[in-house]
């Protein structure tokens, strides 16, 4: 199993983003808990699409705007978890909500097949732009990532919703916590 840092994970992954090429910085506003309890999974690669996807969420966004993006601890989404049938202790939801283009659902599928993850179910609300994916690994049934996204233009949201099977606690960290 490998343990996955997502408060530092993400952090990273915006101060990475916030300095484009060309020197301009971006705004993202963030709301990390630093109480989230690592993510144990037995994907290696579960940290590196949370990077890229960030990212390729990050981009989708208006330049001129920020870009809100939080983490939650959610500890029961009882009609969520009956329909993927996936009862873990609790999720972590990862928030971004931008304006601009947004996520496409083909990018989405694309990301998840760039980590050998395939979508089990896509589904959809005729005349609403609300849409959930399940997505399990191609050769297993679990682990298994919810992605939910409203893509309405020009503000558009997206989730993903990451299971937590066992409580792991990162240990504190040795200094102050750096705000983006």
């Amino acid at each position: 199993m490998n343990e996955i840092n997502l408060p530092g994970l993400i952090e990273e992954a915006i101060a990475a983003f916030a300095q484009n090429g060309n020197g301009s910085r971006r705004s993202v506003r963030a709301k990390i808990p630093p109480d989230l309890p690592a993510i144990s999974w037995s994907d290696a690669g579960l940290g590196k699409f949370i990077t890229c996807f960030l990212n390729q969420a990050l981009l989708a966004n208006n330049p001129e705007i920020p870009v809100r993006v939080s983490v939650n601890e959610r500890t029961r989404l009882a009609d969520l978890e009956a329909f993927v049938r996936l009862f873990p202790l609790c999720w972590i939801q990862l928030r971004i909500e931008g304006r601009g283009p947004g996520m496409t659902a083909g990018l989405v599928e694309e990301l998840f097949r760039d980590f050998a993850y395939r979508c089990e179910e896509w589904v959809g609300v005729e005349g609403s732009d609300s849409q959930l994916a399940i997505f399990s690994p191609i050769n297993a049934t679990e682990p298994k990532i919810v992605f939910c996204a409203d893509l309405a233009r020009p503000l558009w949201k997206c989730d993903l919703l990451i299971p937590v099977s066992d409580r792991l606690f990162l240990p504190a960290p040795s200094g102050a916590r750096r705000k983006s």
